[in-house]
């Protein structure tokens, strides 16, 4: 922390390890998913409590304090939404005109809000099947370069068995890591970080078996979002088609913690 007093930096120091108590608590933040069950919501509570007292210590956003590798630790969204990719599917349906007929059907009445019915769909479907798991989530900043490469792990069939009678796991566990770039990124004076997703693709995790005879196929290659994106009838394609761009608000960063909010 820059602070000028030891006093303020041990009770900076006291802080941080707060924040890193609850995130080993809730599982990163996990646990606290009203989808599932409003749990453990006083960790919700006492994380905002202890970001609001980090964010008042003297602090600098810039490009140098930013820049390097960085590990997510929690989130009281789902995992995943850190990444490029989502951010740009959010700003996309946060910022189109109107409501589709399936969101008014299920009661949304807010067009800014129609990413939140997006991603509890995705999680109805993901949560029932429980078939994937989220791994390690990584970011590096690259200023030089105008950069931001995000990454997640992800395993595919942790365990599957016949309920109450399974003793053998029916399907083999594989997954990856899954890499997206975003370029053209800008830090503003307010602390905000803008970039255009690009490509994504999926590679080895450590000690994750690959996907099982198409792994040849579909990993360890670019896929050009960027392009594709721009050809889709709903993002203004397949001639003029709008950008994937999408932002992101840093809230506090020293040298060992940052913490930011969604665009």
């Amino acid at each position: 922390c820059t602070v000028a007093s030891e006093s303020t930096d041990r009770f900076c120091t006291a802080i941080k390890g707060q924040i890193l108590q609850v995130a080993a608590l809730t599982d990163r933040g996990q646990r606290l998913n009203r989808l599932v069950a409003p749990t453990y919501q006083y960790y919700r509570e006492s994380m905002e409590e202890f970001v609001a007292q980090l964010k008042k210590l003297p602090f600098t956003v810039t490009e140098d304090n930013l820049a390097g590798d960085w590990e997510l630790i929690f989130s009281d969204k789902e995992l995943f939404r850190s990444s490029p990719f989502f951010l740009a599917i959010e700003e996309a349906l946060n910022s189109s005109p109107g409501i589709p007929m399936l969101g008014r059907w299920l009661g949304v009445t807010d067009p800014s809000k129609k990413a939140e019915l997006f991603f509890k769909l995705h999680q109805l479907q993901v949560l029932s099947w429980g078939t994937s798991t989220v791994g390690r989530i990584a970011q590096r900043l690259d200023f030089g370069n105008a950069t931001l490469e995000s990454s997640f792990d992800t395993t595919i069939f942790g365990l599957t068995v016949i309920p109450i009678l399974g003793w053998f796991k029916l399907l083999p566990t594989f997954g990856g890591r899954v890499v997206t770039l975003a370029d053209s990124l800008v830090l503003d004076p307010d602390g905000t970080l803008h970039m255009e997703l690009q490509r994504t693709c999926v590679i080895t995790a450590p000690g994750v078996p690959r996907i099982p005879l198409v792994d040849g196929i579909f990993m360890d290659r670019w896929y050009p979002v960027n392009f594709i994106w721009k050809l889709l009838p709903w993002n203004g394609g397949p001639f003029e088609g709008r950008a994937p761009i999408c932002s992101m608000q840093v809230e506090y960063v020293d040298e060992g913690m940052r913490i930011s909010r969604d665009g």
